[in-house]
């Protein structure tokens, strides 16, 4: 009878040890979000812990001892296609407009010292006409492109340098509203002058009528440009 005591205590000791052991076991298994990684209480200095919370607080631990990382630095302070080639195209318009200016000034310099050379002025104009054609393209070239895509419902325009970029209408607007102003500056000079000469005309008809031309036709000048844009709409008005 006592032998048989002694071993239910025994195995009731035994059980109670393995009950013990296992919520141990259990824990120290834990699941990590990474199958190769392993639940510890602790990571050891060969591992690294990853930040995952494994069951009942304890670490996610992964082997660093063998693994290795490489960077590599961009050299360059643009990180897609898109700033590179805004770059560019910022440099190559900075460097169209230097060169426009210079040939304008070679031009000037060209028509000073013709002293009446028909083919040096010739040349001089030359000079002039193509600097500022050029100069026009390189800066329009990006409104250019963003009407082509537009018509031809290209996509890559929407973005990059040329979706900043003026379209052409509003570059003809800029350059309307340019010339509208010089016109104002200009019938205010003529307008000047023909006062001036009627004040110094002293009764002479001839110089009395060339006033009243140069005021009668900067006067109508002004209206004329100054009603441009009410005639241009009235007759777009007409087709639309």
């Amino acid at each position: 009878m006592y032998r048989n005591i002694r071993l239910w205590v025994f195995a009731g000791l035994v059980f109670g040890a393995l009950l013990a052991t296992v919520p141990i076991a259990m824990v120290e298994a834990g699941t990590c979000s990474t199958p190769s990684n392993t639940c510890k209480s602790s990571c050891s200095a060969s591992e690294t812990d990853t930040g995952d919370t494994c069951n009942s607080g304890m670490k996610c631990c992964t082997d660093s001892s063998g693994s290795s990382s490489v960077t590599f630095s961009n050299p360059l302070q643009f990180d897609t296609v898109e700033g590179v080639l805004s770059s560019i195209l910022g440099t190559l318009q900075g460097i169209i407009v230097v060169l426009a200016l210079v040939f304008l000034v070679i031009g000037a310099v060209m028509y000073i010292v013709s002293a009446g050379n028909t083919e040096m002025m010739g040349t001089a104009k030359g000079a002039i006409t193509a600097a500022m054609i050029g100069l026009a393209l390189g800066l329009a070239a990006p409104s250019f492109l963003k009407e082509i895509g537009t018509v031809l419902g290209w996509g890559a325009v929407a973005t990059g340098p040329v979706a900043t970029a003026l379209t052409l209408s509003a570059i003809a607007l800029k350059v309307l509203n340019f010339l509208l102003s010089i016109v104002g500056i200009l019938a205010i000079i003529m307008l000047v002058i023909g006062g001036i000469m009627y004040l110094t005309a002293a009764g002479d008809e001839e110089r009395i009528g060339t006033g009243k031309k140069i005021v009668t036709y900067s006067i109508i000048g002004i209206a004329i440009a100054l009603a441009s844009l009410v005639i241009v709409s009235q007759i777009a008005a007409l087709f639309v």
